[in-house]
């Protein structure tokens, strides 16, 4: 299965970079391809951006952030992998830990490389060389009768060259159909059938091939909150991954120590480390009042509630079973975080977390067992409000 989420929304990608662009030479990213593409253009040393200088490093770590042995990529891709191979044994070297894999590139011989409508470089949006996908099917249709065919093919009863022909390349990937394929191919060499037939046959053909991901597609556009919804699951599944991989390297790398683990307040108390405020944002908690409770039979600590936020109902396990009754929590309005990954526990899955506050005697579950205090909402608030 895939996981689709925002890039910008796991910050540990970026974290991470920073990391890596000490393992990796200047010289080594000199040779890189987009680099020496724009030397080629014309483009001076001087006016290249470093975002486009840096962004290897960048897919670097969007790689080794979950450590793969493999990545599926084009042909043009392969230098990012062994850049990437390069930075992860330069980390394990230096560290003399084996803490990233060295990905292989996993290319597919059919299309690793696909050759452009122009029939010389390979296919690429910024060359303008593309068969789209989810564009109108008119572009589409555009994109494919002007593709580069057999130029030495006059007429239509010239014999014509199969062989490298990006025509039938496509249709070789896109057509279903391989009698068809064949059939056109033989009249094709024999020269029975036109340029404009094969390339009317293969926009059928990409028709059938993308019918199902084009109506996906429409379907989801229609739909943008259930796409910020798989969006948003799915940073938190990234983030539970990524999150390890970069607390690992900053404690090997001696970023996690025991002088910042915590950060000391004037007054003493001590602060978990610092977050930014994209972090914060991500957080939400609203009002929800408590319609049912109850102790799940065989459970020493947690407290199951029914929570009502208003438009829906959450089931919510806490465990402060120890300080309080069921009863006495039922018609409670408090604070709830409410767009947590469900989290399993052996009576159902828990889809929030209750907001509980230390008191003056100190924070509460900790050894001396303190109790947390509840901060109930009043009747002015609505079930369902936002904190911000």
């Amino acid at each position: 299965k895939c996981v689709f989420f925002r890039q910008s929304d796991v910050s540990e990608h970026s974290q991470l970079a920073v990391i890596l662009a000490n393992f990796i030479s200047y010289g080594q990213m000199k040779r890189m391809h987009a680099f020496k593409d724009k030397l080629q253009t014309g483009t001076s040393v001087d006016s290249i951006n470093m975002g486009l200088f840096n962004y290897p490093i960048l897919m670097a770590a969007d790689i080794l952030l979950y450590k793969p042995y493999g990545v599926p990529v084009g042909e043009d891709q392969r230098q990012h992998i062994e850049l990437t191979r390069d930075i992860a044994e330069s980390f394990n070297k230096t560290y003399k830990i084996s803490t990233f894999p060295l990905p292989e590139p996993i290319i597919s011989k059919e299309v690793g490389r696909v050759v452009g409508t122009d029939g010389e470089r390979k296919m690429s949006k910024s060359l303008g060389n593309i068969i789209g996908i989810f564009e109108d099917e008119k572009v589409i249709e555009k994109q494919i009768m002007g593709s580069f065919t057999d130029p030495k093919r006059i007429k239509a009863t010239d014999p014509g060259r199969v062989e490298g022909n990006p025509v039938f390349i496509y249709h070789d990937l896109m057509n279903d159909d391989k009698g068809e394929v064949e059939d056109l191919k033989a009249r094709y060499r024999a020269g029975t059938v036109g340029d404009v037939e094969v390339k009317q046959k293969l926009v059928a053909a990409h028709k059938r091939k993308f019918a199902g991901a084009r109506a996906k597609r429409k379907e989801l556009e229609g739909n943008i909150e259930l796409v910020k919804k798989i969006l948003a699951e799915g940073a938190v599944k990234a983030r539970k991954f990524a999150s390890q991989t970069l607390a690992e390297v900053y404690k090997i790398i001696g970023e996690h120590n025991k002088l910042n683990n915590y950060i000391a307040c004037r007054s003493g108390i001590t602060m978990k480390s610092i977050i930014n405020f994209d972090d914060y944002s991500k957080i939400e908690v609203r009002v929800g009042k408590i319609v049912e409770a109850m102790v799940p039979e065989g459970s020493n600590k947690l407290i199951q509630f029914r929570v009502d936020f208003g438009e829906y109902q959450k089931t919510i396990f806490s465990g402060i079973k120890e300080w309080y009754s069921p009863e006495e929590l039922v018609g409670v309005k408090t604070m709830w975080v409410t767009n947590l990954t469900p989290k399993k526990t052996p009576f159902g899955d828990s889809e929030g977390m209750l907001f509980a506050c230390d008191t003056k005697d100190g924070p509460f579950g900790d050894a001396q067992g303190k109790k947390p205090y509840i901060v109930e909402v009043g009747d002015e608030v609505e079930v369902g409000s936002e904190f911000h």
